[in-house]
């Protein structure tokens, strides 16, 4: 791996940070020369400017398809999937966590099946992605990931699919979730005019304070003792009984005794009720669990305030919850499986869970450049300003999406109400600001908030929508996404029943006496 800069010390590597970034940005913003256009329909080009064809293979995987296998400026990785019978259309995948290797989420809609061209990229460094011990005194691979990786792969991939089908993209699109939902407003900020339309799912579009700040408050309060990592001060017990309350107490509010809060904000469940009395040592929380527990629900925070979004109730006792993300405990394969659609050949770390992995990597290897940096003692107090140089190359937050609505492009954001990765209240949060900005964004931007789903996927409420069939419907003048039909699976990956998903800040309401896992028991309203 390519390393430059070799300077330790937190500051000091920051400082040189705008130099090289400016070049990279200047390198990859350059579309590739007209090369190629003499070769015959059917041929890869290979004398694209920087980039190295590696492989070039007939696949059967999907559908039948040319793979191209290649890497742009020696370490950006990247697949490209070719179909025999292309419908004209390209989709890229976003990765997931640190990514590090070739991710294409967007492969589980079977988009190579019904035709899309399609792409995934590691990012331009090697590992799992829960490890970011690889951005340590690496300015080249800290804006690769942030948002130089993803960009030239897609120029780059443009112009291969175009020489090799003889013909115009109609429409291209972005999915992603997680990382790739950062990737997906990465991409409608910084290069508005790379896609036609993007989908970004529980957006991990803040990496210092959301994923930084936010991971580190957490682990902080489940894991004071960092020598101590089997188990969090917050047991499944404890999560069992506070769950278990406040759907006695709130379960009831949409009509529906189902396990799954149809608006977490609407709860008024106080945690305090739970508190140990006097000799009581059953069925309550510890003062020092409360206060805990308050803290993931209140999020970081210093002198000046809050520094990001806490987390709503939900996910305390779902796999997919607080144990992947907050509680947890070292374990065989805790973060193996974190992400829908991510996977890896790479050794998973030894960590309690993600968001200890990922978030203290954040700390020590991108903003303090410090592997020895401990949150033992950690305040925040001058976080702002220690993580600015790097929020640069990494934050995806501006709510400026007027460049790409005048390309006429759409963007589509949603994420689950019990996602314990990526806040909902940060995801809901960054729309306001878009629509505060501009009223008429609501054009051109939807978002939708998933009850009982967890980050990504999963959990008790239905959480699969064929996100790539609905921005290209919307794109295309098909369909406008007011409201879409999402689907309970079973462990078989069937449907399982349907509810409606309404655009925020709609919901979906029950009719008080059809089937709750039919769709049209549901409309949407206020």
């Amino acid at each position: 791996m390519k390393h430059i800069n070799k300077i330790t010390g937190q500051k000091s590597i920051l400082l040189l940070a705008w130099p090289i970034i400016m070049l990279l940005l200047f390198l990859g913003c350059q579309p590739p020369k007209e090369m190629g256009t003499e070769k015959s329909k059917g041929e890869v080009v290979r004398d694209l400017p920087d980039v190295s064809i590696t492989s070039v293979t007939k696949e059967t995987d999907f559908a039948p398809h040319t793979k191209v296998s290649g890497t742009i400026a020696n370490n950006i990785h990247f697949e490209l999937l070719l179909p025999e019978d292309w419908n004209g259309k390209f989709v890229f995948g976003g990765g997931g966590g640190y990514v590090g290797s070739v991710m294409n989420t967007a492969l589980g809609f079977g988009i190579v099946e019904q035709g899309y061209a399609t792409v995934g990229t590691d990012t331009g460094h090697e590992g799992h992605p829960v490890d970011g011990s690889w951005a340590h005194n690496d300015l080249e691979a800290i804006v690769n990931f942030g948002h130089m990786a993803v960009h030239r792969t897609t120029v780059n991939s443009k112009a291969i699919i175009e020489a090799f089908y003889g013909k115009k993209i109609d429409y291209s699109y972005f999915f992603g979730c997680s990382r790739g939902g950062g990737q997906a407003l990465m991409e409608a900020q910084r290069y508005p005019e790379d896609f036609d339309g993007i989908v970004s799912g529980a957006p991990a579009y803040n990496w210092t304070h959301g994923v930084g700040a936010g991971f580190t408050h957490n682990q902080q309060q489940m894991f004071p003792d960092p020598t101590q990592l089997k188990q969090a001060l917050v047991t499944v017990e404890d999560l069992e009984l506070l769950e278990t309350s406040y759907l006695a107490h709130c379960d009831a509010l949409d009509g529906i005794e189902d396990g799954i809060i149809n608006d977490p904000l609407a709860c008024d469940f106080d945690i305090n009720t739970l508190l140990c009395t006097d000799g009581q040592n059953t069925s309550c929380l510890t003062l020092n669990k409360i206060k805990a527990i308050q803290a993931v629900y209140e999020g970081p925070k210093n002198s000046k305030g809050a520094l990001y979004y806490g987390f709503p109730i939900g996910g305390e006792t779902d796999p997919g919850g607080w144990d992947r993300w907050i509680t947890g405990g070292i374990k065989d394969g805790a973060v193996e499986d974190f992400q829908v659609g991510v996977t890896t050949e790479a050794e998973a770390p030894s960590v309690p869970n993600g968001g200890f992995g990922i978030g203290i990597d954040m700390m020590k290897y991108f903003i303090y450049q410090d592997p020895n940096w401990n949150y033992t003692e950690f305040d925040f107090e001058n976080f702002d300003e220690d993580s600015k140089a790097i929020a640069n190359a990494l934050n995806a937050t501006d709510p400026d999406l007027s460049k790409f609505r005048a390309n006429n492009g759409k963007l589509l954001l949603f994420t689950g109400w019990s996602d314990m990765a990526i806040s909902p209240l940060g995801t809901l949060a960054y729309y306001e600001q878009v629509v505060g900005l501009d009223a008429s964004a609501t054009e051109d931007v939807r978002l939708f908030m998933m009850p009982g789903v967890m980050h990504c996927a999963g959990g008790p409420g239905p959480w699969f929508v064929n996100w790539v069939e609905a921005i290209d419907l919307w794109v295309t003048g098909q369909e406008s996404p007011d409201q879409i039909p999402v689907y309970f699976v079973d462990e078989q990956m069937q449907a399982a029943g349907s509810r409606l998903l309404c655009a925020y800040p709609e919901k979906a309401i029950y009719d008080g006496k059809g089937d709750p896992k039919k769709i049209e028991s549901f409309t949407c309203g206020q």
